[in-house]
């Protein structure tokens, strides 16, 4: 008796979820629900984007590889990193790269009442404008990508893209070298990709050759770079 009450239960709230979901669809654009994880085109673009920073030496190193090669990408920045080390976003700006909302401390943002997602999304914001970011309207990725409706929602309210990716290198996994992430996102990256990396969260060094890597690869087989926002205008 006790199973078959807990089964209604879980049917009722499965139920109204998918309708509370289903609604959020329908009031909203369907990107700002799910997020945007490539752009739907055919030339041979991507955009690298890199979560977790800004981090020395190693956000430093990977803006030195992009110079190299003359590409830019997207560095999804967190708060309270921003606040330990300001010099380097003007440098990210200076050096014609984008950057992006990564939350203020980096916590998971599923479930959490509004009040928190705002205060989370607000305070990475203002750090960003005062360090000379200028864009309209600065984009935004959860950690590790989590999100449910609240936070979608909040974020179209707020006219701010949900950027997802669907390439993921895997540089956080220990085990993987830099030949392996740089393998995982040359096999796996199209037209359209959004690569998601680190240069924050600890050692960086093999994302840093990992990059060289796919750069290099990449532009020989016809691909160019773009910044997350200059891809999706595509």
């Amino acid at each position: 008796m006790r199973i078959g009450k807990n089964l209604q239960k879980f049917l009722l709230v499965t139920i109204a979820l998918f309708f509370a979901v289903s609604l959020l669809i329908r009031v909203t654009k369907f990107h700002n629900v799910l997020g945007f994880n490539r752009a739907d085109i055919r030339e041979k673009v991507v955009a690298i984007t890199y979560d977790d920073g800004p981090y020395p030496p190693y956000t430093n190193q990977l803006l030195d590889v992009l110079d190299r090669y003359q590409v830019k990408a997207t560095f999804f920045e967190i708060g309270r990193n921003i606040e330990k080390h300001p010099e380097i976003v003007p440098m990210i700006i200076a050096r014609g790269n984008e950057l992006g909302n990564h939350s203020y401390s980096h916590k998971d943002m599923m479930f959490k009442p509004r009040e928190f997602l705002l205060s989370e999304i607000a305070k990475t914001d203002k750090l960003l404008l005062e360090l000379g970011v200028k864009q309209d309207s600065i984009s935004f990725r959860p950690p590790w990508g989590r999100r449910f409706v609240v936070l979608p929602y909040l974020l179209s309210q707020m006219h701010k893209k949900l950027i997802m990716w669907d390439v993921d290198s895997q540089d956080y996994e220990k085990t993987h070298s830099a030949e392996d992430i740089a393998n995982r996102v040359i096999d796996n990256v199209r037209s359209g990709s959004i690569v998601v990396m680190h240069d924050g969260g600890g050692d960086r060094s093999k994302t840093v050759a990992a990059t060289d890597m796919i750069v290099k690869t990449l532009q020989s087989k016809g691909y160019a770079f773009k910044t997350v926002s200059e891809l999706l205008k595509n």
